[in-house]
């Protein structure tokens, strides 16, 4: 929608496009983006509305744009073969394509005229077009290679074993920065899989190194400039080592899941100001990222009026006027200077820790958190007068399903029950609105409409969060639905030789791709372990895990060479190699006593257990869906708790 003004002739992927390439003799242009891009709107600007640029791409190439958020599973297999040709990527993707959709040749953001290293676009345009027509034997010899690299990346099982865990654990004791958080240098991004494996081992082992990993990462997030102090939610990544200047942009999913790691920052390191920074993450997106129905939104951009963080910092002389009589501590708070900290203007954030700040002014720390809430206040009215970023108002089954996940934990573990009605208000939402005539689960709702098959990532992240809501309610509506999905994950992604698919098979499709990787989103075979692995245990169905221990053999050749490149199957491969550890809440879930037990339950730090809140009125539905609950009862009028383990239940 975006792009639809652009002089370019844009096709969406699909049939008619293909064609028209094929009858043409055409080579195609394949431009992946989202909606919230900064480079990708740069891109356009520069090039897609330039008008002779246009022309050249009209009367060279058959062009085609995509979502990537739409179609993941076009973006994956393009993006892995531009990998393979430049050994990077990003977006805007940019990749030429045979008319029978073979890459052979790529690469991301290209500038209007040649610099930093990269052609100009239309001379690349030009460069490429005689390619294929004067030197095809080369082309195709290209896309052999290509092909190559994508069909070899499919096949990868092997044996795994406790040690990769161990060795994950070093990889990133040797990767943290000791001074900032966080793994690698700039730029820097959240890793919240690799954070979910740190307080997963530690919640099994004594493992200070890993605590303090967690707990350092988490306060430097915070305090930088990668969090929005005044609106809340935490941005993409980091440009630098210290968090401090971000790229604007906050996503769902990266929200999503660091509310997850803050709850576990919050229990295993006893800090009560990380579960204010869930809360807060939860009150932004119920502010500004959640559909009238319940649905969660996708994403804020990072530009506004064509300016890359422009809302989100202020001038010295309009923190004075905002503040008024406590400008000159905001300052010293904050870091704010007349000449700022990113191109003449302040991002804010704490370069020293609240009670840092508290001692050097010689005041309570509460007393500090309560003049920083009525600060934001004023800031937040301030800045709602501008113009503000746009807004990528899809729905998307995966996010939603991250979404519902953390908003399920967040009121169990916080005893907040609105964030647990917001988990139910979106998956009603994705149960009314995204699935079709048939039954099939649909990746993407905007507007009333709902389109495009799901992939693996939509089906096991979704499960994921029904599972995470039965947990927090005890409703056994939710826990069929996250075993209908995994039995429709096992139907339509399930590979022979071990691991999920992405995608079903589909004919736009040159290769189909299994993944493990756990970046910026978990992958959706560390999703679908971790599933049954949890799924197993809570109906005592021992295939299940198998089927999870399976599914992590399938990547051991990747996990032998680098175990730190997907934690949450590692994490995974603990679950499902250990004794299954189920937690029983039982009672009348009416009672005052059912829910203080049941939050009890949540808090405690206890690897690798499923929570069963057994009430008396869903008992007879959760005892028919093979819940092993036996002689599981409460007193009249009070609740019960056990805990099941190595074969055996005590009360707990």
């Amino acid at each position: 929608m975006q792009h639809a003004h652009n002089p370019v002739e844009w096709h969406p992927w699909g049939p008619v496009a293909f064609e028209k390439a094929r009858s043409l003799g055409r080579p195609i242009f394949l431009s992946i983006g989202y909606s919230t891009c900064h480079w990708c709107h740069v891109m356009e600007r520069e090039s897609f509305e330039d008008e002779a640029t246009a022309a050249v791409m009209n009367q060279l190439f058959v062009n085609i744009k995509v979502d990537r958020e739409e179609r993941p599973d076009v973006d994956q297999v393009y993006m892995q073969a531009v990998m393979a040709m430049t050994g990077q990527g990003g977006w805007p993707l940019s990749v030429w394509l045979t008319p029978d959709l073979k890459p052979f040749y790529g690469g991301t953001y290209f500038p209007p005229t040649a610099q930093w290293g990269r052609p100009g676009f239309a001379d690349a345009l030009r460069g490429i077009a005689e390619s294929w027509d004067g030197r095809r034997q080369d082309v195709q010899a290209n896309v052999g290679r290509l092909m190559g690299a994508l069909e070899g990346r499919v096949s990868d099982a092997g044996d795994v074993s406790s040690g990769l865990s161990d060795q994950a654990a070093r990889d990133l004791e040797a990767a943290f920065d000791s001074r900032w958080g966080g793994f690698g240098s700039a730029p820097k991004f959240p890793r919240p899989a690799a954070l979910a494996f740190l307080a997963h081992r530690c919640a099994r082992t004594a493992w200070d190194a890993g605590k303090s990993m967690l707990e350092t990462t988490l306060e430097m997030m915070w305090r930088g400039g990668m969090y929005d102090h005044v609106g809340g939610g935490f941005s993409r990544y980091s440009t630098d080592d210290k968090w401090l200047v971000p790229h604007f942009e906050k996503m769902l999913y990266d929200n999503a899941l660091l509310v997850d790691s803050y709850l576990d920052g919050h229990l295993l390191c006893g800090r009560a100001d990380f579960a204010d920074v869930a809360r807060d993450v939860l009150e932004w997106v119920a502010r500004e990222m959640t559909h009238e129905e319940g649905g969660f939104f996708c994403a804020q951009d990072a530009d506004s009026e064509g300016v890359e963080g422009k809302f989100y910092v202020f001038d010295g002389a309009e923190v004075d006027r905002v503040i008024g009589d406590d400008a000159a501590l905001f300052r010293r708070v904050f870091s704010v200077t007349d000449g700022g900290n990113f191109e003449g203007h302040n991002i804010l954030w704490f370069q020293r820790s609240v009670a840092e700040v508290a001692a050097s002014e010689g005041m309570p720390e509460a007393e500090l958190r309560g003049r920083y809430a009525s600060w934001r206040k004023a800031l937040y009215d301030y800045r709602e007068q501008r113009i503000r970023p746009g807004l990528d108002d899809k729905v998307l089954t995966s996010w939603n399903g991250l979404m519902i996940s953390a908003c399920a934990r967040a009121g169990a573990v916080l005893g907040e029950a609105r964030w647990i009605e917001a988990a139910e208000r979106a998956a009603l939402f994705i149960k009314e609105h995204m699935r079709d005539e048939n039954g099939v689960l649909l990746r993407r709702w905007r507007d009333g409409e709902a389109r495009y098959e799901a992939s693996l990532d939509d089906h096991a992240a979704y499960a994921n969060g029904l599972l995470a809501l039965f947990e927090a309610t005890g409703r056994a509506c939710w826990l069929a639905e996250a075993n209908k999905l995994a039995d429709e994950i096992e139907d339509r992604y399930a590979d022979a030789s071990g691991g999920y698919w992405f995608a079903p098979q589909r004919d736009d499709l040159i290769v189909r791709m299994k993944d493990s990787y756990d970046g910026a989103l978990p992958s959706g075979n560390s999703l679908t372990a971790l599933l049954l692995a949890r799924l197993g245990a809570a109906l005592d169905r021992e295939e299940l895990r198998e089927r999870s221990l399976r599914t992590v053999r399938a990547f051991a050749a990747t996990l032998g060479r680098v175990p730190e490149s997907a934690p949450l199957l590692l994490c995974a491969m603990v679950e499902a190699t250990e004794p299954p550890r189920t937690l029983f809440v039982v009672g009348d879930g009416s009672d005052p006593s059912f829910g203080e037990e049941l939050g009890r339950a949540h808090r405690a730090l206890m690897p690798g257990r499923v929570i069963i809140p057994v009430t008396d009125r869903e008992r007879s539905a959760i005892d028919a869906l093979g819940v092993p609950l036996h002689d599981k009862s409460a007193p009249a009028g009070a609740t019960a708790a056990y805990l099941c383990e190595d074969a055996a239940c005590r009360p707990w």
